[in-house]
């Protein structure tokens, strides 16, 4: 209810023609209306106020409240009354829509086959939907839902996941793959924008033609046409993302009525749609950022606004907190989970995982290998931090610095990555004139050992000589020296530092064990740490990842674990260590 205190002036006799009556508004209440408009006479028509107005127009006055409650004349006046009715677009308005609609549809699926082959990130998406159709584990650096959207576009047109995508150019007809099937998915998503964005405006406040304008450049633009007909991720990323915005702006046409069915459901879809977006493309955090700036800036208002009461505030805030921060996390990890569920086969990506996740993927038994590693044993040494690999040699030198055997990371399991750990020669000397020199004698925390390369006996060998691609001051070469029956030099000798342990097995972290411990490779004389990070050598180092020696290295990409532990002295009654799995 509306209501203004007014002064209704009525012409006295003998005053000027032309002026009957005139209402001056003093003072405006109303919770709807927002902040009271005053018009005071004496602000009006100067220090004699109506006085002044009375003797010089010849109009006297009589105070009056005004109710416009229900009035057509006053209706500027009762907009709070105004905001109080539902949003709806009217028939008009959804016939100018229909026939945007149709004009999109036809600029989105005409020719959709043509062209008839693999167009750009086709090549990549084309075959992600594939191994999800095998269940062949792959690892890629975008969120699954968009990729997994495919894959059922794929499944209902009929594809089997057995066309590779290889390369640009494959030509679909000739493999018989339901492409046009896959292409359907985005080009239906980017024709459900226009409609979108119609919504979003009139949800906004904007006039019809305003919305219909809009609509129409959404309909007609040249990107968003082209990238939603081809099996892209940008056409589900964009679909999300507008769905998000007209829910969020559906949301704030409840705001006069906080806490009702459509007021919850609204803030809901809009939590979901964050998560779904954020599940196609990691670019999503933009839309979180904007949503929640703008849920700020509401609760912020929220804050001033003296009608709320604190319980009631209370309840704004933690709804808001669970739909937009909870909800999205939630739909986020559930979109993970099925892709998880849904790719349990052995692939390509395993060489990116921990050990411990490799192990739960059908086609993996990474098995148990004997726990204690001991002088003179064979093992597979795997670098920690990047899961890139296993420490490994072959019979290629490097093209730069010394030209020695190259030493690298490799990711697949082979005879070259196998390395003996023996004893320094000084060591080797003490032990061989003990009282028995045939004892099994376990590696411990700071104990200097030698690395053999098991099948071109080169030893792990480092020098004051720069890394091929790694050229700092503060990084050395490491490289493979030496031959058959040389007895090597002390910059073959590395000090074993295990920094960490199993804490159901304490000795893990005193003693050598395969599987538990985790340890450090320090050089000896350059005092320096057997290191990577996954930078690539040339092709003439076949592409694998540079090993290289750091002084000051952190500590995370310097840890190393013996995977696998061969030695025939070992009883057979030994403990054994496996990988959990997670």
């Amino acid at each position: 209810m509306a209501h203004l205190e007014s002064m209704r002036y009525r012409k006295q006799p003998g005053g000027n023609a032309g002026h009957d009556e005139a209402t001056v508004i003093s003072g405006m209440s109303s919770v709807a209306a927002g902040t009271p408009t005053t018009l005071d006479s004496d602000d009006a028509y100067g220090a004699d106020g109506a006085a002044g107005l009375n003797s010089d127009l010849g109009y006297s006055y009589e105070k009056k409240d005004l109710d416009f409650s229900t009035s057509s004349t006053l209706a500027p006046f009762a907009a709070g009354d105004r905001q109080h009715q539902r949003f709806c677009i009217s028939r008009n308005q959804w016939i100018t829509l229909g026939f945007i609609v149709l004009a999109a549809a036809y600029v989105r699926l005409w020719r959709l086959s043509n062209p008839a082959q693999v167009v750009f990130d086709e090549v990549h998406f084309g075959k992600f939907a594939g191994k999800y159709l095998n269940g062949t584990y792959f690892f890629d650096v975008h969120p699954p839902l968009a990729k997994m959207m495919f894959a059922a576009a794929g499944r209902l047109a009929g594809y089997d996941g057995v066309f590779d995508f290889k390369s640009i150019g494959l030509d679909y007809i000739a493999a018989n793959v339901p492409y046009i099937g896959m292409r359907l998915m985005p080009a239906l998503l980017g024709l459900s924008m226009v409609p979108i964005t119609y919504v979003t405006l009139a949800a906004l406040g904007h006039a019809a033609d305003a919305c219909a304008l809009g609509a129409l450049l959404v309909c007609f633009e040249n990107a968003l046409l082209t990238q939603s007909r081809l099996i892209l991720l940008d056409a589900s990323l964009i679909f999300f993302t507008g769905l998000t915005v007209m829910f969020w702006a559906l949301f704030f046409t409840e705001s006069h009525r906080p806490f009702g069915n459509r007021w919850w459901g609204y803030l809901m879809l809009t939590g979901v749609n964050l998560g779904n977006a954020l599940s196609c493309k990691w670019v999503g955090l933009f839309l979180i950022a904007t949503v929640g700036v703008w849920t700020v800036k509401d609760l912020w208002e929220k804050l001033g606004d003296l009608s709320i009461s604190p319980g009631q505030y209370v309840r704004h805030f933690v709804a808001r907190a669970v739909a937009l921060i909870v909800v999205p996390v939630v739909v986020y990890l559930f979109w993970f989970q099925v892709h998880f569920s849904v790719l349990h086969k052995s692939g390509d990506g395993n060489a990116f995982m921990s050990p411990e996740f490799q192990n739960t993927l059908d086609g993996v038994n990474l098995g148990h290998t004997p726990r204690d590693v001991y002088f003179g044993s064979r093992v597979r040494i795997r670098h920690d931090a990047t899961n890139a690999g296993y420490l490994h040699s072959h019979l290629s030198n490097y093209e730069t610095g010394s030209k020695q055997q190259q030493v690298t990371l490799y990711g697949f399991r082979d005879d070259n990555n196998y390395w003996v750990l023996t004893r320094t020669e000084a060591d080797e000397e003490a032990h061989q004139n003990s009282t028995n020199p045939h004892e099994l004698q376990q590696i411990k925390d700071g104990d200097t050992v030698r690395l053999l390369h098991w099948r071109t006996h080169r030893r792990l060998h480092s020098h004051n000589e720069r890394p091929p691609v790694t050229t700092n001051d503060y990084q050395n070469e490491v490289s493979g020296y030496g031959w058959e029956g040389f007895n090597g030099d002390s910059n073959d000798h590395w000090r074993v530092q295990i920094l960490e342990g199993d804490s159901s097995i304490p000795d893990s972290k005193k003693k050598l064990m395969a599987i538990h411990s985790k340890f450090r490779l320090i050089h000896v004389n350059q005092r320096c740490a057997l290191f990577s990070n996954r930078k690539k050598l040339p092709k003439w180092g076949h592409e694998q990842v540079e090993v290289s020696c750091m002084k000051s290295a952190k500590f995370p990409k310097t840890l190393w674990r013996v995977e696998s532990n061969i030695n025939e002295n070992i009883p057979a009654k030994a403990p054994l260590a496996e990988y959990r799995r997670p």
